[in-house]
């Protein structure tokens, strides 16, 4: 687990996440000041208790990570979506009071609709640190076609100069509204659900001490290209109970997701013995070491999910196919008429 930090890409092609090609529409690097401002908030986030960082491949509009703040399981954990921006940036200005961050309406829009409640830091690179603020209709001011948020001094996001902790941080995240826990997973996962969608392999990799319960757990997820080799590795940190197996645990982390073996790999490793019926591991090392190597597709939750997703962010819908008569009368008025010339 030491080659993957913790919420980071490990690229397999340099460039991107995906070796140079751009696989999404809008997903992209995010600038220099801003990348040391993503790094800078997965190392404090580490050392705060109760939450978990991941980041997230964003859009323009989008979200450079997530917070996901830790109930004891098996309750679900709040999501919180995040965007990291740079004192030195062209769209942030320093002020008596903190730091003013401007933009398009479209951020903002994205933001205020998003399904989870949504905040900004500000990386100060000269005192290695972050300073947030929550966006809600109460923070953001609207001029025109743009907008300000202001992200104050006193709102320090980790640990204080002097070692102290910044609970009061985690609490008042913790307590953004959000619309729901269940459909804020859902959120988080949208870009996994679309790769597989798109006709990419996501390749899932857990090992397990056998003999050591631990309250977390890490996996990683593997984005496979045309030809089956690694275009981008993520580490997924979780939270589970000590004494539950991990895989047991995957189906509450991959709802949108029917999880099996990689018959190919576990065929070749385990050589003329029969392929598992379960989700059992492919080899025990020394009878401590489980090893795990599936693959993820999605089931019915996770593609009527992105069709809804579709429906509330965009308005797109199924077009209804009529098929049959509708009736001669009916069919004999004007507007009828009209929309079949269409």
């Amino acid at each position: 687990m030491d080659d993957f930090a913790e919420g980071q890409p490990v690229s397999a092609g340099g460039g991107t996440p995906y070796g140079g090609r751009q696989s999404v529409p809008g997903w992209g690097e995010a600038p220099n000041g801003e990348r040391l401002g993503i790094y800078a908030a997965s190392r404090l986030t580490a050392r705060l208790p109760g939450l978990i960082f991941r980041e997230q491949r964003s859009g323009d509009t989008g979200l450079n990570a997530h917070l996901e703040v830790v109930e004891e399981y098996p309750r679900m954990g709040k999501v919180v979506g995040l965007q990291v921006r740079s004192d030195s940036g062209s769209e942030i200005e320093r002020t008596a009071r903190g730091y003013v961050c401007r933009g398009e309406m479209a951020h903002v829009a994205y933001w205020l609709q998003h399904s989870l409640p949504v905040i900004v830091m500000v990386y100060e690179q000269g005192q290695d640190h972050l300073l947030w603020e929550a966006v809600s209709p109460e923070t953001i001011e609207i001029s025109g076609q743009h907008w300000e948020l202001l992200v104050p001094y006193d709102q320090v996001y980790g640990e204080e100069p002097s070692g102290g902790s910044q609970s009061g941080a985690v609490e008042r995240i913790a307590e953004l509204s959000c619309y729901s826990p269940y459909l804020a997973r859902l959120a988080l996962d949208r870009p996994w659900m679309q790769i597989i969608e798109m006709g990419r392999g996501i390749l899932l990799e857990m090992d397990e001490w056998l003999n050591q319960p631990s309250e977390r757990g890490s996996l990683r997820l593997s984005v496979l290209g045309e030809n089956g080799e690694r275009e981008s590795v993520y580490e997924w940190p979780f939270q589970t109970n000590p004494d539950m197996p991990h895989v047991f645990r995957l189906p509450s982390l991959f709802p949108w997701a029917n999880i099996e073996v990689d018959s190919a790999f576990y065929r070749e490793k385990m050589g003329g013995e029969s392929l598992p019926d379960s989700l059992a591991p492919w080899t025990v090392e020394a009878g401590e070491i489980a090893r795990f190597r599936l693959r993820l597709s999605l089931n019915d939750l996770g593609r009527s999910f992105l069709t809804t997703e579709q429906f509330l962010r965009r308005g797109e819908f199924p077009l209804m196919e009529l098929s049959g008569s509708l009736g001669a009368e009916y069919e004999k008025g004007l507007k009828f008429q009209l929309y079949k010339r269409q």
